[in-house]
C-alpha cells in the first residue's frame, strides 16, 4: 500500500474513530492498561526466573562461575539501579532474606569439604562437642548425595539414624572418629546441613 492509500484509508477511519461512545474508549484504555501490566509482569517473572536458576547452579558450581555470576549481578545493577529489591517484592524466590548471606565465625569440622554454596550459620561448642550448621539455597538430593559420597570415599563406616522424605541422619564413624550429620531440604529450595562431633 504507498503512503497516499495509507493517508486515504486514515482519513476514511477519522469519522468512525471519533463517533465512538466514551465508554468505548474507556474499555480499550483499560484493556491496553491491563496487557501492558501483564506484559511487565511476564518480564520481571522471567527474570526473577532467571535469577533464580543461576543461583540454583550456582550453589553447585565451580567457585569461577560463581564469580562470574556475582559479575552479572553487578551489571544488571548499575544498569538498573535497585532492580534486585524491586523484583524480590513481585518474585519472593529472590529475597536475601531467605537464606544466608555469609559465614558466622568458627570452622568447618567435618572431613568433607562443605558443600558449595552453603554458609555457616551457628557454631557453637560445650565441653569436647562441636556442632556446626550450615544453611543454603541448593537440591536436598544433591546435597545429601554429596556427604553420602565424600565420608564413604574417605572410608567413614555408615550408620542410619533416620530418614524422612525431607531430612536424614547419618552417623559416620572411623576409628576412634564419629561424626553425625543431619540433612533437611526446607521449603523454597533452602537446604540445613547440622554437623556435630567430640573431640578426642
Amino acid at each position: 500500500m504507498n503512503k497516499l492509500g495509507f493517508i486515504a484509508l486514515a482519513a476514511q477511519a477519522a469519522p468512525r474513530v471519533f463517533q465512538m461512545r466514551l465508554r468505548t474508549w474507556i474499555m480499550l484504555g483499560a484493556g491496553l492498561l491491563i496487557l501492558f501490566g501483564l506484559l511487565i509482569w511476564a518480564a520481571f517473572a522471567l527474570i526473577g526466573w532467571f535469577f533464580a536458576q543461576l543461583q540454583g547452579w550456582s550453589a553447585a558450581a565451580p567457585e569461577a562461575a560463581r564469580g562470574a555470576l556475582a559479575t552479572v549481578e553487578r551489571q544488571v545493577e548499575q544498569v538498573a539501579p535497585g532492580a534486585r529489591e524491586k523484583m524480590s517484592e513481585i518474585v519472593p524466590v529472590l529475597k536475601a532474606g531467605d537464606w544466608p548471606q555469609r559465614d558466622v565465625s568458627g570452622t568447618d569440622i567435618a572431613p568433607v569439604e562443605r558443600y558449595p554454596g552453603l554458609k555457616r550459620t551457628h557454631w557453637q561448642r560445650e565441653g569436647r562437642q562441636i556442632t556446626v550448621h550450615y544453611e543454603g539455597r541448593a537440591d536436598y538430593v544433591t546435597v545429601l548425595g554429596h556427604y553420602v559420597q565424600g565420608f564413604t570415599s574417605l572410608g567413614y563406616t555408615q550408620e542410619l539414624q533416620s530418614a524422612t522424605p525431607e531430612a536424614e541422619t547419618h552417623a559416620w564413624i572411623k576409628g576412634k572418629q564419629r561424626f553425625l550429620a543431619k540433612i533437611v531440604g526446607k521449603p523454597k529450595g533452602v537446604v540445613s546441613v547440622q554437623i556435630e562431633t567430640t573431640l578426642e
